[in-house]
């Protein structure tokens, strides 16, 4: 059977999401992934304890609690709101796709302030939808009179904010402007808000149109268990559960989160690890000649390189050290750009070393 014939066209047409270098397949000596944002300085003693409660107080004989139950119960006492306000699903990106699905159909405007994440590109043409980019300005800035114009006639606005890759946190004006003068639903992305500055979930009470998207994978390293939430209208809420079976969320899951969040002073001190080892690999790159680094409020660091190595050969010789590091450098703003994740102190010396080298 040819299954070209058969196979939606937006299906054909769209590029996957690859990983392959985040996972390579080829045997490195001491292999170190900065990569993906993950966060080491979790301790996986910790966690292993944290999922060793879970599974003592679940029982995966019985199907998980319905839409994410004790989570969402969890989340919405931690953050002090109505749990009818909360979409619990399987990672960030489940809890995207949910979203567009609900908001998108074929031809409907969605403007995102690139660059920035992928997947809110990945997740429109999924839905036949019609992407709008809107560039930051050359500061990383949002360009916000921009957006506007551009989300007049539009269903959806996706904003990361700290933004990936660039790593900053937008000014919380500029936010509110865009809020005030914007009738679109707005989705702000706190993936990485943990390591930022400020938060506005208080805001969802304020504005209808926001939507707060939150995870669990990144600041809390539970990236292996995929728990990501919204909060919003309860309206749109209860659309979003309508694209999902009940059991969306394991009961590890759930219950991980619940373990988690009432724990949550441990977190705390590692969010402020994070930040501490982000400010030194900042000074230490600072006295790399050639490299420029970009301020970050999240947990990984955004880095020009003035060398006659270009980016994607600055990684490739960092693969070969067993160091994986994302190139950035073909997307528009960010040339001769890549993306390193904070990690422990040792893995940071040897990326500086490593780097340097390869510069020198």
């Amino acid at each position: 059977m040819a299954f070209r014939k058969v196979i939606r066209k937006e299906f054909l047409e769209i590029s996957p999401y690859r990983l392959d270098d985040d996972f390579p397949t080829d045997n490195l000596t001491n292999l170190v992934r900065m990569s993906l944002n993950e966060n080491p300085l979790v301790e996986k003693v910790e966690l292993t304890k944290i999922l060793e409660a879970a599974l003592r107080k679940i029982d995966p004989r019985e199907y998980p609690r319905p839409h994410g139950g004790p989570a969402v119960q969890a989340i919405a006492r931690f953050h002090d709101m109505e749990p009818s306000r909360l979409f619990l699903g399987n990672g960030i990106d489940d809890v995207l796709d949910r979203l567009v699905r609900v908001l998108v159909d074929k031809g409907s405007k969605v403007v995102v302030a690139e660059p920035t994440f992928f997947m809110y590109t990945y997740y429109t043409q999924l839905c036949q939808g019609q992407k709008v980019e809107v560039m930051l300005k050359p500061d990383f800035s949002l360009d916000t009179d921009s957006l506007i114009d551009a989300s007049r006639d539009s269903q959806l606005v996706f904003i990361c904010s700290p933004n990936n890759p660039t790593g900053n946190q937008f000014e919380k004006s500029d936010l509110e402007d865009l809020l005030d003068r914007c009738h679109s639903v707005v989705a702000i992305d706190e993936t990485y808000v943990e390591f930022g500055k400020y938060s506005i979930l208080e805001w969802t009470s304020k504005y209808r149109n926001l939507v707060v998207l939150r995870s669990f994978s990144k600041a809390f390293g539970l990236a292996g268990i995929r728990t990501g939430y919204l909060i919003a209208d309860q309206e749109l809420v209860e659309a979003m559960k309508k694209t999902v079976h009940p059991f969306n969320v394991s009961s590890l899951a759930q219950q991980a989160v619940v373990e988690v969040l009432q724990r949550y002073d441990y977190f705390k001190k590692i969010f402020e690890d994070v930040k501490k080892e982000r400010e030194w690999l900042l000074s230490q790159l600072r006295q790399i000649r050639g490299v420029t680094p970009y301020p970050s409020d999240a947990n990984f660091i955004l880095f020009k390189v003035d060398h006659e190595k270009s980016s994607s050969r600055i990684q490739s010789e960092l693969r070969g050290k067993g160091i994986l590091i994302k190139d950035r450098g073909k997307v528009p703003l960010l040339q001769n750009c890549l993306r390193v994740t904070v990690g422990t102190r040792p893995s940071n010396k040897r990326f500086l070393e490593e780097l340097g080298r390869i510069l020198d």
